[in-house]
């Protein structure tokens, strides 16, 4: 069984051996007979430390191969969790006893409800994170769970094993290679590889491999996923700059803090971490026309507004939104990256234009005129929505959603 998670659900699918002559075959002789795991989980980030875990909570043995354990629980994009809808799916996910929402209560910043306008079942618990702390929390976690191995290493194949006599024609996958050629037997592989397959960052015009900033992209396993026939397409997301505390001018500004009393993420939890006179407060300010001038005057020198790829619907970039919502203000909430952090993350500013342009629309903006870039926006192109070609003829006997 080979589970894929993609397109928010899984799917597992058993592959007919002669349609991939490209992909690696073992055979029963050469394979184990027990397995070293009955889970491996390839990926360590949101998804994939929530299917280790269950895994391992479920009593199998389970490994999770990520580049680097360092990074287990790192927020790569936002310094926050929950909202609209995605509260929601953070308690169910709880529900589950899965990790998130334990470890948010454990680390969060300022904490609020969205949409309390409206009735209890459409209200949206969400909350700032710290960024360090969320990581340490969730290492601990995921370091010390009965069952499960951590190890660093990067797929660079699947392995296929020979059908059994009474499955003819049938394969299935039974491990992973490395790629330092090693190779890791299991029951089930499930991927959560997240921006990581052919990841591109692009920043304006330019545009270098990585699954993040920072990070290498997985090629080799997208290369299998191609030759087993899957229909790879691509997805794209973005980040706003981040700017240096100091340099921002908050007097002027609208200051928002925290609900009191917090309320926690998790059904185990009465309260959170911290009280809500210790929290962080967050700040509103808005775009204005010049900032609509310097999108449209260069939208020549942004990809990533170019390119035709499906991007996210409810966390479109600034570009997107001057685009689509000409003439109007947009609303711009800078937000604390961490209690001892100097970052202030400016949501509603995801941007891909080149660094310097970056600096001037930030400055062009109430409060932020002395505003220092400390890191540039930017947008990662993504590999996604796999599927299944009709010359691969695998069998969906599967799903999830």
């Amino acid at each position: 069984m080979f589970y894929f998670r993609g397109c928010g659900r899984w799917v597992a699918v058993s592959f007919t051996k002669q349609q991939f002559p490209l992909a690696r075959l073992s055979s029963d002789s050469a394979a184990p007979r027990t397995p070293h795991f009955d889970v491996i989980v390839i990926g360590g980030g949101h998804a994939g430390t929530e299917a280790a875990t269950a895994a391992a909570r479920c009593g199998s043995r389970t490994l999770l191969l990520t580049h680097r354990v360092d990074t287990i629980g790192q927020m790569s994009c936002n310094p926050s969790f929950g909202g609209i809808g995605k509260g929601h799916l953070m308690r169910e996910v709880d529900a589950l006893d899965g990790l998130c929402s334990r470890i948010c209560d454990q680390s969060g910043v300022h904490y609020k409800v969205l949409n309390r306008r409206k009735g209890p079942a459409v209200w949206g618990l969400r909350a700032q994170i710290d960024r360090k702390l969320y990581k340490q929390n969730m290492q601990k976690e995921i370091l010390n769970t009965p069952l499960l191995t951590v190890q660093e290493g990067a797929v660079e194949d699947l392995i296929l094993t020979e059908p059994e006599p009474e499955h003819t024609g049938k394969c299935r996958v039974s491990g992973v290679v490395l790629v330092d050629g090693s190779t890791v037997y299991a029951e089930s592989v499930i991927l959560t590889t997240g921006t990581f397959l052919r990841g591109m960052i692009v920043i304006g015009l330019e545009t270098h491999p990585a699954g993040r900033l920072g990070d290498q992209p997985s090629i080799g396993l997208a290369q299998t996923l191609e030759k087993l026939g899957f229909v790879v397409g691509r997805l794209k997301t973005g980040t706003p700059p981040r700017i240096a505390k100091e340099s921002i001018n908050f007097s002027i500004l609208n200051k928002h803090i925290p609900d009191n009393p917090s309320i926690p993420f998790s059904f185990t939890n009465e309260t959170v971490w911290i009280k809500p006179e210790d929290q962080l407060p967050c700040y509103l300010t808005h775009t204005n026309p010049r900032v609509d001038e310097i999108v449209l005057k260069n939208l020549h020198l942004n990809s990533h507004v170019k390119e035709t790829t499906r991007g996210p619907r409810y966390c479109p970039s600034i570009e997107s939104k001057v685009l689509r919502f000409p003439n109007r203000l947009h609303q711009v909430w800078l937000e604390p990256e961490g209690m001892d952090s100097d970052l202030i993350y400016p949501q509603g500013l995801s941007m891909t234009l080149p660094a310097e342009l970056q600096e001037k629309m930030i400055t062009c903006i109430r409060g932020l005129e002395k505003a220092k870039v400390i890191q540039p926006g930017w947008s990662a192109m993504v590999r996604s929505r796999l599927t299944t070609t009709s010359p691969c003829q695998a069998t969906v006997f599967s799903m999830i959603t």
